[in-house]
């Protein structure tokens, strides 16, 4: 009994002794360097691919406002081109309806009679 009692101690003890804790060698150091690293790179990666959609999309958003800009300006242009020759249309058919008058008044003017061409002179 007490060879059993002796026995189930040196087994409980032997049970309970915790193992050592593990030593820092320094291939596992640079191991550990090694994969922060490359954690480090990933996240570059990650980023540089986030920054490369960001540039295409705002590429694209600028190409799509240039052309409505285009688009605007063209149109503007045609307008102020059409207005420009409603506006010489009517500048000219005002000209000749000036110069219409002045020949009427010029006809409707009367003649002077002797009386008024004797007294000028």
């Amino acid at each position: 009994m007490l060879r059993t009692g002796l026995i189930v101690t040196m087994a409980t003890l032997a049970c309970a002794q915790t193992a050592p804790a593990p030593r820092q060698s320094e291939a596992m150091e640079r191991s550990e360097r090694i994969l922060r690293a490359l954690d480090r790179l990933e996240a570059d990666l990650h980023s540089g691919t986030t920054e490369t959609f960001t540039y295409a999309e705002l590429v694209q958003r600028h190409s799509a406002a240039e052309q409505v800009a285009c688009k605007v300006t063209d149109e503007h242009v045609a307008e102020i081109q059409r207005l420009a020759a409603i506006q010489e249309e009517r500048m000219a058919r005002k000209r000749l309806d000036h110069q219409k008058k002045r020949k009427a008044v010029a006809m409707a003017r009367p003649s002077r009679s002797p009386r008024h061409a004797v007294a000028s002179n």
